[in-house]
């Protein structure tokens, strides 16, 4: 008896362990965190002007920091910078991603902390969201980017 419990459990594991690994919306919040990870890394090494412009979808994308928002990846990268070299080192973590069963939308959320590069004043601190479209060549593109300030 005891045998056969544990045949049907193992062959009903078996059964259902494909169907949770290939769930398509869990697949779309790794490629999204993945995509989120990266962005926040190549910030590090380029600053985030050249990330931004880099992650964003050159179009359609809209940034809602600081400011009205700004429409395209090319006024983004402006808004942040441009070529000016950078005064403050954006650093951010993904901490919750989800995803569309489609495949091709996906969300991030997260917090941010932004450091004067000279060591002056206090860090800025806040939470912020990204929504994630899946561009025809495959690659994951920031749509819209929202980030809000911790109070001081």
């Amino acid at each position: 008896m005891r045998r056969s419990m544990l045949l049907a459990a193992a062959i009903s594991w078996s059964i259902a362990a494909p169907a949770l690994a290939a769930d398509p919306a869990q697949q779309t919040a790794d490629a999204v965190r993945a995509a989120d990870t990266a962005f926040s890394a190549r910030a590090q090494v380029v600053g985030a002007a050249q990330a931004f412009r880099e992650f964003m979808d050159p179009i359609d994308s809209l940034d809602f920091a600081g400011g009205p928002p700004k429409h395209g990846a090319e006024a983004i990268y402006q808004a942040w910078g441009g070529d000016q070299p950078s005064k403050r080192k954006l650093e951010w973590v993904v901490q919750n991603a989800w995803g569309a069963k489609s495949g091709d939308l996906g969300v991030t959320t997260g917090t941010w902390r932004s450091t004067a590069l000279d060591g002056s004043g206090t860090p800025a601190t806040g939470h912020y969201v990204t929504v994630w479209r899946k561009a025809t060549g495959g690659q994951w593109k920031g749509l819209v980017d929202i980030g809000d300030t911790d109070p001081k």
